[in-house]
């Protein structure tokens, strides 16, 4: 399910970038604005449950400056959408979660408008939960914890490229308290000025 919501969003904006005329290579240095869509997903918080999901469509903002056409940062909001929605017998709650992030990002130039890129930081995630757990009643958590990135960017313009993304969230914490790994494919545009 995941995996076709981002082929999707990806094939939209990958048609969406055709109708653009290349102008040059990308900006090597400025401020730029990106948008991403896909879906998020945690394996673990409804392994043991039937009435369960674990994933739902995620949309990232960021905004970011580009130091050279191979370093970068990125400052962004996440919001993964509901992460655990389960109406089990011991298990009748709900989470839906958000992360703002900050991230330092390496390009490796694969030809003058491709590049493959990789992001290291962190993400201070909050949990807004709903329910109850064997009739105890859930908590909200907010953390700080680290988050991974890598991706294909392919500049359709000077100002304007697509991207495609995995990235991986470390121990985001579930309703019962116990932590997973949130996982995201995203496609989005990135404008820069």
């Amino acid at each position: 399910m995941l995996i076709s919501k981002t082929n999707i969003a990806a094939l939209s904006l990958t048609l969406l970038g055709t109708t653009f005329v290349y102008a040059g290579v990308g900006a090597e240095s400025g401020i730029s604005i990106g948008i991403d869509a896909g879906g998020a997903e945690a394996h673990k918080y409804c392994q043991s449950l039937v009435n369960c999901e674990d994933s739902d469509t995620s949309v990232r903002i960021d905004v970011g400056y580009q130091f050279n056409n191979i370093w970068s940062t990125e400052l962004g909001y996440t919001s993964f959408g509901t992460l655990f929605d389960s109406n089990d017998n011991n298990v009748n709650a709900s989470q839906k979660a958000n992360a703002w992030t900050l991230s330092g990002i390496a390009t490796l130039p694969m030809s003058e408008r491709l590049g493959l890129f990789g992001r290291a930081g962190l993400a201070r995630y909050e949990t807004n939960n709903s329910g109850t757990v064997q009739g105890v009643r859930v908590k909200d958590d907010t953390d700080l914890k680290p988050y991974l990135g890598a991706g294909l960017s392919f500049d359709i313009t000077q100002s304007f490229a697509v991207r495609g993304e995995y990235q991986y969230y470390a121990d985001i914490s579930g309703v019962d308290g116990s932590k997973d790994d949130v996982q995201g494919l995203y496609a989005g545009v990135v404008f820069s000025f």
